[in-house]
C-alpha cells in the first residue's frame, strides 16, 4: 500500500502543478431573491445559479415534490434490487411509456441508474453483438461517458470532425465494409451548446446501413416546440435515443429508447442494467410528474428558449465569444485556464455561481465559462447578471 500511496500522491501533485487540480465546491445556494439584484456588496451564498442542469427549474416545483413524496409513502425509498430481480413497479412502467410518447413515439424503453451508465452500457452492449465486425464512429466533442463506453467496448473506433457532415460521410465510407456501424452524436452538445444537423446524419446512416445513436441528455425538455428534444426539434428519430432524468426532468436516472428487439437485447445483455439496482420509485414518480407538467405547460419551454436567445444575443453584442451556441447552454470562450478560474471566483463573490470548464473537459488553452440558462433565475435579475458577467470577463 505504501507504493500505491506514493504513486497516488505523485499523480495528485502533478495535477496541482499543472493547474488542473479539482475538489468538490462547498457552496450554500439560497432560494432566489425576488427583489431587484444589487452588486454593491458581496454575498457569502449563491443567489444566482448558472451551473445547474435543472433547466426548467422543476426540482422545486410543488407538484413534482408531492409526487415524489407520495411515491415514497406508497412504495418506500428504494427499488430494492435490479429490475430483473424485483421487477418494475407500475410507476416505472408508466414512466417508460410516457417517455416513448414524449420522445416521438418509440416502441420501447429501458431505465438505467444514471446517464453515464446508460451511455457506457449501451455502447458496450451494442458493440458486443459482433465485436470483430463493429466500428464506432462518433463526433469528436462527444461527452466523456460516450468516450469511456467506446474505449471499454474494445472495438474499432474513429471520430469525425465536430458537426461536419463531410467528415462523417468520409469516415463511414472508410469503414463501410464493417458489418455493424454505430454512429453517435449528441442532441445538444454539453459544452458548446450547439445542435447537429440530425436529419442529415440520419440520411447518411440510412444510406450506409449504420445504426444512429443520439445522446439527448441536454436536449430533453429544452429544445423542440414541446420540449421533446431531438425528435421534436428535427421531426426525425434516431434508431436509439439516450437521455437523462437528472436535468430538465428534475429527477435522477436515465433512459434508452429504441425498437422492441434492441430494448429486449439490452434487458438480456446490458451488464450496466442487469447488475444495477433500479431507480427508486420516487425518482420515477418525479420524472413522470415533470413530463406531465411540461406537456401541460409548454410555455415554460418557450420561455427557456427565449431567455437563452436573449442571453446569447446580449453576450455577443457585448463582444464576448459564445462559439456556435444556439441553445440554453452558452459557453464564453476565455482561453487561459487560470483566467477562467479567476473570473469564476470573482463572480462567486457577487453571488453568481457558474463554472470555469477547462482541460480535459475542453481542449487545452480553450477554457470557457459555461452558462446554463435556466428558469430558476428571476426575470428581474437576469439582465443585471449578464451585465456583471460581461464586466468581469472584460476587466
Amino acid at each position: 500500500m505504501s507504493i500505491l500511496s506514493e504513486l497516488i500522491s505523485k499523480k495528485i501533485e502533478e495535477n496541482k502543478k499543472s493547474g488542473f487540480y479539482r475538489k468538490i465546491p462547498d457552496i450554500k445556494i439560497e432560494k432566489l431573491k425576488r427583489e431587484p439584484y444589487s452588486f454593491d456588496s458581496h454575498y457569502n451564498t449563491v443567489t444566482v445559479n448558472l451551473a445547474t442542469n435543472d433547466y426548467l427549474g422543476l426540482s422545486l416545483n410543488g407538484r413534482i415534490k408531492t409526487a415524489a413524496k407520495q411515491a415514497i409513502d406508497l412504495y418506500g425509498t428504494s427499488a430494492g434490487s435490479s429490475f430483473l430481480i424485483c421487477g418494475h413497479y407500475d410507476i416505472h412502467s408508466e414512466l417508460e411509456k410516457e417517455l416513448c410518447r414524449f420522445k416521438g413515439g418509440y416502441e420501447n424503453c429501458i431505465l438505467y441508474p444514471s446517464g453515464y451508465q446508460a451511455n457506457t452500457g449501451i455502447i458496450r452492449t451494442m458493440a458486443g453483438i459482433s465485436p470483430l465486425n463493429t466500428v464506432i464512429i462518433f463526433d469528436e466533442l462527444s461527452h466523456a461517458s460516450i468516450i469511456d463506453g467506446i474505449i471499454a467496448s474494445g472495438v474499432k473506433f474513429k471520430s469525425f470532425k465536430h458537426n461536419d457532415l463531410n467528415s462523417l460521410e468520409n469516415t463511414i465510407v472508410r469503414y463501410k465494409d464493417y458489418q455493424i456501424k454505430l454512429v453517435i452524436t449528441e442532441g445538444v452538445f454539453s459544452m458548446d451548446g450547439d445542435i447537429p444537423d440530425l436529419p442529415a446524419i440520419l440520411d447518411l446512416t440510412e444510406k450506409y446501413g449504420a445504426l444512429s445513436i443520439t445522446d439527448d441528455a441536454h436536449a430533453t425538455g429544452t429544445i423542440g416546440k414541446n420540449g421533446g428534444g431531438s425528435s421534436d426539434f428535427h421531426n426525425a428519430k434516431p434508431d436509439i435515443t439516450i437521455g437523462t432524468l437528472g436535468k430538465a426532468l428534475a429527477s435522477n436516472g436515465a433512459f434508452v429508447l429504441s425498437n422492441g428487439s434492441i430494448i429486449e437485447y439490452l434487458v438480456n445483455f446490458s451488464r450496466a442494467f442487469i447488475f444495477s439496482t433500479g431507480i427508486p420509485p420516487s425518482s420515477a414518480a418525479s420524472a413522470l410528474s415533470a413530463l406531465k407538467f411540461i406537456k401541460e405547460n409548454r410555455e415554460i419551454v418557450l420561455k427557456l428558449q427565449n431567455n437563452a436567445k436573449f442571453a446569447r444575443e446580449f453576450l455577443k453584442e457585448s463582444g464576448l465569444d459564445t462559439l456556435n451556441s444556439s441553445t440554453h447552454i452558452i459557453p464564453i470562450l476565455i482561453g487561459d485556464e487560470d483566467k477562467a478560474v479567476l473570473i469564476e471566483k470573482e463572480l462567486l463573490k457577487d453571488g453568481i455561481y457558474l463554472k470555469a470548464v477547462r482541460y480535459p473537459a475542453v481542449a487545452k488553452n480553450k477554457a470557457i465559462l459555461r452558462l446554463g440558462i435556466n428558469l430558476t433565475i428571476d426575470d428581474a435579475l437576469f439582465k443585471n447578471v449578464l451585465k456583471e458577467i460581461v464586466r468581469k470577463v472584460k476587466s
